[in-house]
C-alpha cells in the first residue's frame, strides 16, 4: 500500500465541521491503495482512532502561549473583571484586531510549522513516502507541504476547503492583502494538484493560479456516522435547529425571524408551536429576537461537540442553514448540509438567491432554499 503525509491541523477537532472532511479523507484513502499518516497538532483534543489511520502529533504552542508564561501565581484563581466602558471595549478590540493583522500571519498556528515539518520529515527519511496531502485552514498546512515537497521533491495535492485569497470571510487590510496574495502565489508554485469543494470555488481559483490542475472534490457524510443516529424525543412544537458560526453577522437569521413574526401576527401559526435552538455562535441573537418580538421561541445555547449536534439535529423537525447574503457565497457548499442530507431531515437554508447550496438542495429534494421573506414564510408555512 502506498503512503501519505497528511498535513491535517483539525484532524482532531470536534466541535468544528471542517474536521469531517480531514477525517472522512484519511478513513477512506485505505479503499484506495493508500495508507494515510496523519500530522496534527499535540493539543488538549483526544487522537481521533480510525483503523488503518496513523496520527503522528507533533509539539504545538498557539501564538498566545508562546509570548506568555504557561503559569501566572500572581493571576492564579483570580476572577477575569469585565469592564462596563464600551469606549476601552472597542479600543481594545480595535488593537487586537491590528495586532491581529501583523502577528497573525498568515495565521495564529504559524508556530506550528517547525514542529509539524521536523515530525515530517523524519518520517520521510525514515520510510517510503508517496505523497504529500495539506488542508487549509490553516494556511500554515500548506506551508509545511510546501517545504516537504521542495526539500524531497514528492507529488503533493493541497486542499482548499475554503479559499485563501479569495474568502470572502476575511477581511485583511490593504497591506496584509498584498502580502498574502504574494504567500499565496508563492507557496503554489511547486504544487502538483488543487483541490477545493465546488465546481464554482474551482473557476474562481483557476482565475489566480491558471497554470495548475485543479479539481473540485465535493464533501459528503458518513453513511456509519448515522447508523445508530435515532430520534429520541418529540415535540408538539415545531423545532428548527441552528448549529455553527454567524461569522460575526454575515450569516443573518433577520429573513427567519421576521418570517416567524409576520407568520404569528397573521395568525397563520400559533406562538406558542415553534421553537428555534441555536447551538455555538450567540452574535446578536437576543437583540434580533426581541426586535422581532420572538425571543420566546428562540434557545440560545452555548457551543458542542458534533456527536451531540447529530442528537440535537435527530430530535429536531427543521434542520437550518444560514448563509451570507453574498453574491461571494454562491461559490460555497457549506459543510453542515451533508450532516442535514445523513439525518434525512428537511432543510430550511437561508442564502444568497442562486449558487451551488440552491443547486444541490434542488437537485437532492431535501427542502427548501430561500432569500426573500415571503419565501421563507411560504417554506415554514409548508
Amino acid at each position: 500500500m502506498k503512503k501519505v503525509i497528511y498535513v491535517a491541523f483539525n484532524y482532531n477537532h470536534d466541535t468544528g465541521i471542517a474536521s469531517k472532511r480531514l477525517r472522512g479523507v484519511a478513513k477512506y484513502l485505505p479503499t484506495l491503495g493508500w495508507q494515510p499518516i496523519v500530522i496534527v497538532p499535540r493539543t488538549s483534543n483526544e487522537t481521533v482512532q480510525i483503523d488503518n489511520v496513523r496520527v503522528v502529533e507533533s509539539d504545538y504552542r498557539d501564538m498566545i502561549s508562546k509570548f506568555m508564561p504557561i503559569s501566572n501565581k500572581n493571576n492564579a484563581g483570580r476572577k477575569r473583571e469585565v469592564s462596563g466602558n464600551d469606549q476601552s471595549n472597542k479600543f481594545m478590540s480595535k488593537a487586537l484586531s491590528l495586532a491581529g493583522e501583523i502577528f497573525a500571519y498568515p495565521d495564529s498556528m504559524k508556530y506550528w510549522k517547525k514542529p509539524a515539518t521536523e515530525v515530517a520529515s523524519e518520517i520521510i527519511e525514515n520510510e517510503k513516502i508517496d505523497a504529500i496531502m495539506s488542508t487549509s485552514s490553516p494556511m500554515t498546512s500548506h506551508l509545511i507541504a510546501h517545504d516537504l515537497k521542495e526539500k524531497y521533491g514528492i507529488p503533493w495535492v493541497a486542499d482548499l476547503r475554503d479559499l485563501w485569497n479569495l474568502n470572502p470571510y476575511i477581511n485583511h487590510n490593504i497591506i496584509r492583502r498584498q502580502f498574502e496574495k504574494r504567500l499565496e502565489m508563492k507557496t503554489f508554485e511547486n504544487v502538483d494538484v488543487l483541490t477545493t469543494t465546488t465546481e464554482l470555488a474551482k473557476q474562481t481559483l483557476q482565475r489566480i493560479h491558471p497554470s495548475k490542475k485543479i479539481i473540485p472534490v465535493i464533501s459528503g457524510f458518513d453513511p456509519i456516522d448515522f447508523e445508530s443516529a435515532k430520534q429520541t424525543e418529540h415535540s408538539e412544537k415545531l423545532t428548527l435547529i441552528y448549529a455553527g458560526s454567524l461569522y460575526n453577522g454575515k450569516r443573518d437569521p433577520s429573513i427567519l425571524f421576521d418570517a416567524i413574526n409576520q407568520l404569528i401576527n397573521e395568525n397563520r401559526i400559533e406562538k406558542d408551536k415553534i421553537i428555534i435552538d441555536f447551538y455555538g455562535d450567540e452574535t446578536n441573537l437576543l437583540e434580533l429576537s426581541q426586535k422581532y418580538n420572538i425571543q420566546d421561541n428562540v434557545n440560545i445555547h452555548g457551543r458542542i461537540t458534533q456527536n451531540e449536534v447529530l442528537q440535537h439535529q435527530m430530535n429536531s423537525d427543521v434542520l437550518l442553514l444560514i448563509s451570507w447574503m453574498n453574491e461571494s457565497e454562491k461559490m460555497f457548499i457549506p459543510g453542515k448540509i451533508y450532516d442535514c442530507i445523513g439525518c434525512k431531515k428537511p432543510v430550511l437554508s437561508i442564502g444568497y438567491e442562486e449558487g451551488s447550496l440552491k443547486e444541490l438542495i434542488e437537485k437532492t429534494n431535501i427542502g427548501y432554499h430561500v432569500s426573500g421573506v415571503s419565501e421563507c414564510k411560504k417554506a415554514i408555512y409548508d
